[in-house]
Order: C-alpha cells, then sequence, then structure tokens
C-alpha cells in the first residue's frame, strides 16, 4: 500500500487527484491512500470556499473552469446549467458557487474512485524526512506516509502575519468573513484598506454591497454605468492605499480576430525561444516588443519602441499618468476598452501578455536567469499582471461608482496618515496578498512564510535559487533538494512553485502540466508495486 499525504485541497489538488484517477480507474485495486489535508472544503479549498460571501466574484471568465472527469464529466458551465435558478449566463460568478462546484467533483471522486481518498481538516505543522518515511505533524497527532505533495495554494499553513491589535486582516472580511470582525467596522467609519489589488476590491465591496448597498444600472451611449444605492450600514470613506498609486486595469469584453492572427505568430517565435540554447532576456524582451507592436499597428495605437519599454518598466504610461488619481486611470482605461478614448500602451501590453501566456509559461519553465536578468523579468512581469490581470468590466464599474458617490478613494501609503487626525474611528484593514512561492520576497533576502516551508528549507529537502521565491521542482513536480537532486518522494504543485514556474494563480488546468506528470509517475508506481506483489 502506498499513503500519500496532499498538504491543501484547493484546485491544484483536486486536478492532480481526477489525472491519478483517470489512470487507475481500472485497477480494481490500486493499494493506495491519500489524505488530503486543509481546513476547508477539499476541492475548494479557502479561497474558493463555499462559505464566502455572494458579493465576492470570480476574476476570469467561468468558461474556463473545468474539473471534468469519468465520474464527473461536465464544465463548470455545463454544470451550473442543472441549477436553476442560477444564472448559468454571468461570466463572472459568486466565488462560492465556483467552490461548490469544485468540492462536489471532490466528492464524486472520493465516493466513486478505486483510489481511498480521505479529507483531513487539519492544519499541517511540520513534515520531517525520517528513515520510514515522511512524518505530517498537525494538532491532532502524527501520521507517517510515503509521499507528501506540497499543494498550500494561497496558504493553509499558518503564514508568518505581523499585523497590530487595531488591524483586521482583509481574509475576514472576505473569504474567511466572521461576525466578529465585521462588528468591528461600525456605519460610517473611515476605513484605511492597505493594498490596492483585487484582495483590496474584494474588501471594499464586502463593506459596501455585502452590507445591503445596491447598484443601480444606468445606460449611456458608450455602455452602461453604476450608481451605488447605499444601505446605510456601510462605512462613510474607504480608502485604498498603495506604494505606487498605480490602479489595476479593467480586463477588456473581448479581443479583435486580427490580433488573435498575430498572436499565434509569437506564440510560435516564442516556442522556437524556448527551445534554443543561450536564450536570454533581451531576445525574449525583443519578441514581446515586436508583438506589441504589430498589435497596436491593427488597432491604431500611436506607440514607439521606446514608449513600450517605458511603460513596461516603470508600469505606467504618460497617457495614465497624467490622470488625477488611480481610479480616473481605471475610468480612463475602461474608456479605451469600450473606444471613447484613445488605447494606451497598457492595453497594448495587457492584449501580449494574456494572448501570449501559455506560450510564456512553457518557455520559461525552470529558465535559469543570472540575477540581474531574473529581477528585471521579475519587476516587468509584475507590471504586465496590473495591465492584464485586472479586475473584469463588472467589477471596475462597481468601483467607480463608489469613487463617484464620494465613498472611495485610492492614495499613496503613508498619504492618508498627513489627515488621520480629523478622521473619527479610523479602522484599518489590511488587504496585501501575501506573495507566491514559499519566501516573503526574492531570495536571499526573503523569510520563509511559515515554519513547514521553514523547516523544509532548513533541513535541504527543498531549494529556492538566487532571486526566486518558490521552490525548485522537475517537470513531474518533484522537488529538487539542496545538492541538486531530486528528492524522489516529495513534490510541490502550483503557487510554492511560483517563479521556476510562472502563473499559479489561476483555475486554468490546461496551463500547468506538472500535476499531470506527477500523477503518472504515481501511476506506474503503483503499477510497478503491483506487479512485485504478483511475482
Amino acid at each position: 500500500m502506498i499513503r500519500i499525504a496532499m498538504v491543501g485541497g484547493g484546485p491544484k489538488c483536486l486536478f492532480a487527484l481526477l489525472e491519478l484517477h483517470e489512470k487507475l480507474r481500472d485497477n480494481p485495486f490500486p493499494k493506495v491512500e491519500i489524505d488530503v489535508y486543509d481546513p476547508y472544503p477539499p476541492g475548494a479549498g479557502r479561497v474558493w470556499n463555499v462559505a464566502q460571501p455572494q458579493e465576492l466574484r470570480i476574476n476570469v471568465r467561468a468558461e474556463i473552469i473545468d474539473a471534468s472527469f469519468s465520474l464527473g464529466p461536465y464544465s463548470f458551465d455545463q454544470w451550473r446549467n442543472d441549477k436553476l435558478p442560477l444564472d448559468s449566463e454571468d461570466p463572472f460568478p459568486p466565488r462560492a458557487l465556483v467552490g461548490q462546484y469544485l468540492h462536489e467533483q471532490f466528492e464524486r471522486l472520493a465516493q466513486g474512485s478505486p483510489i481511498k481518498v480521505e479529507h483531513r481538516a487539519f492544519i499541517v505543522e511540520e513534515i520531517k524526512h525520517l528513515e520510514a518515511g515522511w512524518q505530517v505533524v498537525t494538532g491532532r497527532g502524527v501520521e507517517m506516509y510515503d509521499e507528501i505533495v506540497l499543494a498550500t495554494g494561497h496558504g493553509i499553513t499558518g503564514q508568518k502575519v505581523a499585523k497590530s491589535p487595531s488591524t483586521i486582516l482583509a481574509n475576514a472580511l472576505t473569504v474567511q468573513r466572521t461576525e466578529l470582525e465585521t462588528t468591528k467596522i461600525p456605519a460610517g467609519s473611515t476605513v484605511v484598506v492597505r493594498g490596492a489589488a483585487l484582495t483590496a476590491y474584494d474588501v471594499v465591496l464586502a463593506l459596501t454591497e455585502g452590507t445591503g448597498g445596491l447598484w443601480k444600472t444606468v445606460p449611456t451611449p458608450f455602455g452602461p454605468i453604476l450608481h451605488y444605492v447605499p444601505s446605510g450600514r456601510e462605512p462613510s470613506r474607504i480608502i485604498m492605499t498603495s506604494r505606487r498609486g498605480i490602479s489595476m486595469m479593467p480586463k477588456p469584453l473581448a479581443v479583435d480576430a486580427r490580433v488573435q492572427e498575430t498572436l499565434e505568430t509569437y506564440r510560435s517565435k516564442l516556442r522556437t525561444w524556448g527551445n534554443q540554447e543561450g536564450r536570454n532576456i533581451e531576445q525574449l524582451s525583443r519578441i514581446l516588443v515586436h508583438c506589441a507592436l504589430a498589435i497596436a499597428r491593427i488597432n491604431g495605437v500611436e506607440v514607439t519602441e521606446k514608449t513600450l519599454r517605458k511603460t513596461a518598466r516603470l508600469g505606467i504610461s504618460k497617457q495614465l499618468s497624467s490622470a488625477t488619481n488611480p481610479l480616473e486611470q481605471m475610468r480612463y482605461s475602461l474608456e479605451g476598452n469600450r473606444g471613447v478614448k484613445p488605447k494606451t500602451p497598457e492595453w497594448v501590453w495587457g492584449g501580449v501578455w494574456s494572448g501570449l501566456y501559455s506560450r510564456l509559461v512553457e518557455a520559461l519553465s525552470r529558465i535559469e536567469w543570472d540575477l540581474d536578468s531574473r529581477q528585471e523579468f521579475n519587476l516587468i512581469a509584475a507590471n504586465f499582471e496590473r495591465m492584464t490581470f485586472g479586475p473584469p468590466e463588472p467589477t471596475a464599474l462597481k468601483l467607480l461608482a463608489l469613487y463617484e458617490a464620494g465613498l472611495l478613494s485610492h492614495e499613496l501609503a503613508g498619504q492618508h496618515e498627513t489627515f488621520s487626525h480629523n478622521w473619527r474611528g479610523r479602522i484599518t484593514v489590511d488587504a496585501v496578498t501575501i506573495s507566491p512561492g514559499v519566501l516573503s520576497a526574492a531570495s536571499p533576502k526573503g523569510e520563509p512564510i511559515s515554519a513547514l516551508f521553514q523547516g523544509l528549507l532548513d533541513e535541504g529537502e527543498v531549494v529556492v535559487r538566487a532571486g526566486e521565491r518558490g521552490i525548485l521542482t522537475d517537470t513531474d513536480g518533484t522537488c529538487i533538494n539542496v545538492y541538486g537532486q531530486r528528492n524522489e518522494t516529495l513534490s510541490a504543485l502550483g503557487r510554492p512553485t511560483e517563479d521556476p514556474t510562472l502563473g499559479h494563480d489561476t483555475l486554468n488546468r490546461s496551463l500547468h502540466p506538472e500535476y499531470q506528470r506527477w500523477a503518472q509517475r504515481i501511476a506506474d508506481r503503483v503499477t510497478n508495486s503491483n506487479q512485485k506483489a504478483t511475482l
């Protein structure tokens, strides 16, 4: 019997288990037991847990969500079509609904698969490699396993979180909402939100729509806008703060067919670049810039190579930096998407980054940059993420409606403190998302985000390369140890491996192949074990 512990039970864990089931479903006695450690509903995990508020919605179109397999052969859209009276046409449904789908798929697996799968609703505190196998320590005791899979996602391993007693963590108002925390923000209070990205947007909506506020749709010649109708239970003012004062860019609703043709040409160029020896960041930069210039020409966007490169490095163009504040930047971008305003270099880069993303993930997988190249890539990648993976238009319209109502602003961090003596009852909410990977910042400066990863790093069981935040794995998810060797019974999937592999904050099941290769390795081990037993 092979015993495996999955540490983290979110979508990455689910996808791996579904793949393993498909490979072993015709084996009536596969002799493998898997325990899934996660305090939240397995399949969904913390970020997609089924109990979160309905105003929290997905940030991508629902059509990409697909956890289908032989025991549950339907995508999310197919599944919700049978869940009347749900709105099966909503492209950005509540996250809790997506979590329900993912959890139901896990339950079908656990109940119908020949693989024995059990959920253990505990946080793993420590993992230790012993001669007899892997020791997993939780608050409920100790268990031994033959293999470990780290799939902790956004974190369930007791992160080191520093906050003052007067600060509320965003999770307590959003995905882990508690009645106690929400009562700490009375009607009419002033709330300062640390952060101004997607987590902060969730907080804003939880404090407005989540308190009973409503949205009134107003048609205009250039598309609908929203007006906010207050409930009387929301704060009187919400101030998002960020270090750079740059807004995330709303996603365009559609992409021109001519752009898709152009992107296909550059996807091919990226594949060729990714397969060559001596590939470097300047070669990659040229491919991206040439693609951006081609897309700009198709759409009549007046940019130069110099303008594009400057926007990539600074994170904002001259067009948008002229806006009076970040929410006006968001408005300008939204109107650019609708054709009311000229499209910006940010719009061009968003099309390049999203259109080439799957090929970038493939081409950049485990690339070993020198430290300067890694830092340069991390800088432009972070800027492109802001330009590409911002809020969908419905969320942007809500934020702009709150801005118009005088409820919401976005200011530079520290700026609000100058005037804080004039604000009564100021409350601080920490909405800064824990960085992906296992370190708080790039190695060697970053600290491990939890005691679990601290222990694995201290023992040399896993390694983080200079300039990166995530642990290095082989192409099947097997962790590489401090000696540069495969740690054959320790694997990592998803967010803990960010940087060596790119783009794990996604529900796109087809973007990363590691879980499929992990499943194949385990299936081969089970088959070999069974063959030996019959000899």
